[in-house]
């Protein structure tokens, strides 16, 4: 009896120490934005240890010190995206939903607050949403070109070559921008969701949906089918020579590319496992090489996720027996 009453006092106590480690990363986050990659998930996983309505305290936590050091667009956008998809994972994932449109829900509302954070503030003052993002790349620039001006040893071409590559940058902002923030909102809605799932993995008394291995993951039909309206979207659009046109294509195309992306990642991951052959040493050298030569894999595992999403590759080899070791 003794015992089993200490075990409930002990998952208790670790409860709370989880809920004082989320506190913690809310201040950290405040200050180090980085952090939000794994703030929101650690605070639903405290509300899933503790009780739901815990999860506010380092919520509130992290809104006092972002107001310390911010301005009111950046505390809409980061403090409105991060408690937001706390509570999005928490409910989300404790009512076995399903893990793409978790994903995709809190990418977009990644996205929504990386686009207030940086492009509201010039919106509201009449700026223009990349006013003040041009005007951060242009002193950069600047101090950029006075370096390399003391650096007499470098060469000429290769200043030119790095100046020029530093007035592409600047001139394609208005038309890439937005396509970087859907980018970096896919990485911090994903990892959230991969982060919270980390946590819950020893605690079977926190219920949420299994996920399938990495290399069985798909795009569900819905999806498919919304990414190509959003093609078609941005096809009319240039044809009307809408003008922003460009800005809207180049989003259609990120955001249409990383999911396949990702899908020939799992279909390659797929291969490794059924030729059970070193499948670690094979996995590290794949994954380490797609790394490396990212420019040239990239195109290569997004038409493997194509290919997989319209042909259905995996299932028609699942009815295959696997090759001999």
């Amino acid at each position: 009896m003794e015992n089993s009453n200490q075990q409930p006092s002990r998952a208790n106590s670790r409860g709370w120490l989880v809920l004082l480690l989320s506190v913690v990363v809310a201040c950290i986050a405040a200050y180090f934005p980085l952090a939000l990659l794994i703030a929101p998930a650690l605070w639903a996983y405290a509300g899933a240890r503790t009780k739901p309505i815990w999860m506010m305290l380092p919520i509130a936590v992290f809104a006092l010190c972002t107001l310390q050091i911010a301005s009111p667009a950046i505390l809409a956008g980061w403090y409105g995206a991060a408690a937001l998809s706390a509570v999005l994972i928490y409910v989300m994932m404790t009512r076995h939903m399903s893990h793409s449109d978790t994903a995709l829900i809190l990418a977009g509302v990644f996205l929504v607050g990386l686009y207030a954070t940086l492009c509201l503030p010039g919106v509201l003052a009449g700026r223009g949403a990349f006013a003040d993002i041009q005007s951060a790349t242009s002193s950069l620039i600047a101090t950029d070109r006075a370096t390399l001006a003391q650096m007499p040893q470098i060469d000429e071409n290769m200043v030119k070559s790095i100046t020029d590559t530093l007035d592409l940058i600047y001139e394609s902002i208005p038309v890439g921008f937005v396509a970087v923030l859907c980018v970096f909102a896919s990485i911090m809605g994903l990892g959230n969701l991969l982060f919270f799932r980390l946590f819950c993995r020893k605690h079977p008394e926190i219920s949420i949906s299994p996920i399938r291995p990495f290399r069985e993951w798909t795009l569900p039909n819905s999806t498919t089918l919304g990414l190509f309206f959003l093609l078609v979207l941005s096809l009319i659009a240039e044809f009307a020579d809408w003008s922003y046109a460009d800005g809207f294509a180049m989003t259609a195309n990120i955001l249409v590319a990383l999911p396949l992306f990702l899908q020939g990642l799992c279909v390659v991951d797929y291969f490794i496992v059924r030729s059970k052959k070193n499948i670690t040493m094979t996995r590290v050298l794949i994954y380490a090489g797609t790394i490396i030569l990212f420019q040239y894999t990239a195109m290569a595992l997004l038409l493997i996720g194509c290919f997989d999403q319209i042909f259905h590759i995996r299932l028609r080899m699942s009815t295959l027996p696997p090759s001999e070791p």
